[in-house]
């Protein structure tokens, strides 16, 4: 009876860590110019992340993650260095990934996942206005001891107003459009330099607005509730500050 009581135990166990492997959500195609190259597949939570799985790119680059997923998250996919990209996905979804170089994953086409493919070409916009934006501050950098650094800092301003503008409209339109995303909550948090570009102080109506929708769209969601806990505080503090003035 015990063995049989065993052997049953086994058979189940097989059985479950079967259907984990398969799971109900699915990533796959390929990488080329990657062979050899270890591929990491990683839940991002609010504060840390976990790798779900990975693989070594074979030649032809292709890869297949399949897990089990019970709500929306953020996931990536990403190979040495910073060189990842960022997915939402829900659970079902079948997602698709071509990449013709594994030197930027974030030249990848995208199909089977709207919210990841509206975020990619957020980042690639991103990128450039950051691109522009730390150009000019080097060469700031370079003329600090120059004679004129004050007239030339000046000049550097008004044509830094500008990328911060774009950016922040960039930010702004795709949570305004994106208000039942995860993605949104990445959104809000970029910045370029050294500061973010949305603060609660400043632009505390995307920060509710978004609060809001999240927590009604995705009840119990740990991505919604940790942003729903980060707006009580900044709340708090907003009050704190106004009882010491």
């Amino acid at each position: 009876m015990r063995s049989c009581l065993v052997m049953l135990f086994i058979l189940l166990l097989m059985t479950s860590c079967h259907v984990a492997r398969e799971g109900n959500t699915s990533v796959g195609g390929y990488i080329s110019r990657a062979s050899g190259q270890l591929l990491k597949f990683e839940e991002v939570g609010p504060a840390n992340s976990a790798i779900l799985d990975s693989v070594i790119l074979d030649g032809q680059g292709n890869f297949n993650f399949r897990f089990n997923s019970e709500e929306i998250g953020l996931y990536t996919l990403s190979l040495t260095g910073n060189n990842r990209l960022v997915m939402e996905l829900r659970p079902g979804d079948a997602v698709g990934i071509s990449c013709p170089d594994g030197s930027n994953l974030q030249d990848a086409l995208i199909t089977g996942s709207a919210g990841s493919n509206d975020m990619k070409l957020f980042f690639e916009t991103t990128w450039r206005n950051r691109k522009m934006y730390d150009s000019l501050q080097s060469c700031l950098l370079m003329h600090h001891d120059d004679p004129d650094f004050a007239v030339f800092s000046r000049k550097l301003d008004e044509s830094l107003k500008p990328i911060w503008e774009n950016q922040r409209a960039l930010e702004t339109a795709y949570i305004e459009s994106h208000l039942n995303s995860l993605t949104s909550l990445l959104i809000l948090n970029q910045g370029i330099g050294t500061s973010p570009v949305l603060t609660f102080h400043t632009d505390s109506i995307y920060f509710l607005k978004l609060d809001s929708s999240l927590y009604r769209a995705f009840p119990g969601n740990r991505h919604a509730v940790f942003h729903h806990n980060r707006i009580l505080q900044e709340r708090e503090l907003e009050a704190m500050k106004k009882q010491t003035r």
